[in-house]
C-alpha cells in the first residue's frame, strides 16, 4: 500500500464514474420490451436523461407501403403511374444519421391511417387528415415535375408490397378520386 490517502480529485472522478454507469445500466435496463422497468423513467419525466429508445415497436411493420401517383395532361391524356418518393441507396453514415427516412416512415403512417379508417368507416376516406396530407405531399411532387405543361389534376394509388422481396406481388389498397389542380 502506498499510504496515500485519495485526495478530492480522486473521488470526484469514482463518483462520477459511478455516476455514469449509474446511467448506463438505467438507460439499458429500461429499453427492456418488459414494461416493469419503466419505473425508472416514471422517476424522471422529462424523458431527457432516460428516453424510451426501444429497438422493436410492440407490432413492427411487416411490409411497405408505395404511393404512386398520375396525372392528367391538359389534352386529356393519362401519364403512366410514378412513385413519389423513391427508395434511398443506403450509405454507411445511414447507420448514424438518415434524416431522409423521416418522409418515408410519415409516409408510411399516412398510408396505414388511411387504410385502416377505410376498413373501420368505410367511407371513400376523403374527410380524413391522413387523406389531405396524401393529397398534399402529391400535390407537391405533381407541381415539382410538372415541365411545362400544366396538369389539369392527378389521382393517387396506395399499394402494399413486401418491401425487398420482389417475388410478392404488390396490393392495391386505396385509389384516390381525381383531385384538380
Amino acid at each position: 500500500m502506498s499510504g496515500r490517502r485519495p485526495g478530492a480529485a480522486d473521488l470526484t472522478w469514482i463518483g462520477a464514474c459511478a455516476g455514469l454507469g449509474a446511467w448506463f445500466v438505467a438507460s439499458i435496463v429500461s429499453q427492456h420490451p418488459q414494461r416493469i422497468f419503466d419505473r425508472l423513467r416514471r422517476a424522471e419525466p422529462t424523458g431527457l436523461a432516460l428516453p424510451d429508445w426501444r429497438f422493436f415497436a410492440p407490432e413492427p411493420a411487416r411490409y411497405d407501403f408505395v404511393v404512386l401517383y398520375r396525372t392528367l395532361r391538359s389534352d386529356g391524356t393519362e401519364t403512366p403511374w410514378q412513385a413519389v418518393t423513391e427508395p434511398k441507396p443506403r450509405a454507411p453514415r445511414h447507420a448514424v444519421w438518415f434524416p431522409e427516412r423521416r418522409l418515408d416512415k410519415s409516409v408510411h403512417d399516412l398510408c396505414d391511417h388511411l387504410t385502416q379508417q377505410l376498413n373501420v368507416f368505410g367511407d371513400d376516406g376523403t374527410d380524413a387528415p391522413a387523406y389531405a396530407l396524401l393529397a398534399g405531399l402529391v400535390r407537391r411532387r405533381v407541381e415539382e415535375t410538372a415541365d411545362g405543361d400544366r396538369p389539369r389534376g392527378f389521382q393517387f394509388l396506395i399499394a402494399r408490397g413486401a418491401g425487398y422481396d420482389e417475388s410478392a406481388d404488390p396490393r392495391y389498397m386505396y385509389l384516390s378520386r381525381f383531385e384538380k389542380l
